[in-house]
């Protein structure tokens, strides 16, 4: 799953003109009175994009009647020049202004400021968060057999593993009523399989327990011992092998 951070400022920008133009580089840009939020055109966020945007606008008196992005990466263009459209400014002699968009990537909460000096629009975002999804192998249904003070019971249970290091171990217990359980922990490396889970005693406790063991082939040898410090050993022996992903 990181939220945008946008920040309006406008401040002067004094650019050299030509002197058929010195009019209007020397003028302040109006009062913004009314204006969308500036975003961070999405592909650009994803695709890690950042810099700034150049837009000259040419008003009307009191809303624009044109705006091109003249420098900035094409896809950051567009919304620069998309938002200053929105703009609307108190009643003025209509000429023609600068603004720069400065995109960049930041991982902050939002905040937008407005108007806190003329001409400078800024636009923080944080990227966008990479999920990575890894598939789980199944290594089949297993039936294991229990043994400690307390007693024997037996267990069915599937078995899964994934992870950037294959190392997630999944345990999916099944009871006699055909319900379902997870184990609480589950690690796998190598042949080595290693877990924890809550047991029901004869007495009617429950007991969490932990159990680590050998997988060769189609065969698990373990010990097991629980939160009362009582060991015991287990073994399983796969009935059914589904290496299935999901």
């Amino acid at each position: 799953m990181r939220h945008a951070h946008s920040i309006l400022m406008m401040a002067s920008l004094l650019a050299v003109m030509p002197s058929a133009m010195a009019q209007q580089s020397s003028e302040v840009l109006p009062k913004v009175v009314q204006h969308s939020e500036p975003m961070y055109p999405p592909l650009a966020r994803q695709s890690r994009i950042q810099g700034e945007v150049r837009v000259k606008l040419t008003t009307g008196g009191e809303s624009v009647r044109d705006a091109a992005a003249e420098t900035g990466h094409p896809l950051l263009r567009k919304a620069a020049e998309d938002n200053v459209r929105t703009w609307k400014f108190v009643t003025h002699t209509p000429n023609t202004y600068y603004v720069n968009f400065r995109y960049k990537l930041l991982s902050d909460t939002v905040d937008v400021e407005f108007l806190e000096s003329p001409a400078i629009v800024r636009i923080d975002a944080s990227p966008p968060a990479i999920i990575i999804e890894y598939a789980w192998l199944g290594l089949g249904t297993w039936k294991a057999k229990l043994k400690s003070t307390h007693g024997k019971s037996q267990q069915m249970f599937n078995l899964s593993y994934s992870g950037p290091d294959g190392d997630w171990l999944a345990a999916n217990f099944v009871g006699p009523d055909t319900e379902s359980e997870e184990i609480d922990y589950g690690h796998k490396e190598g042949n080595f399989l290693a877990f924890t889970k809550t047991l029901s005693q004869p007495d009617g406790k429950h007991v969490k327990t932990f159990f680590i063991g050998k997988m060769t082939g189609d065969k698990i040898v373990g010990t097991s011992v629980d939160e009362a410090g009582i060991r015991g050993e287990w073994t399983a022996v796969r009935i059914t092998d589904s290496p299935k992903s999901w």
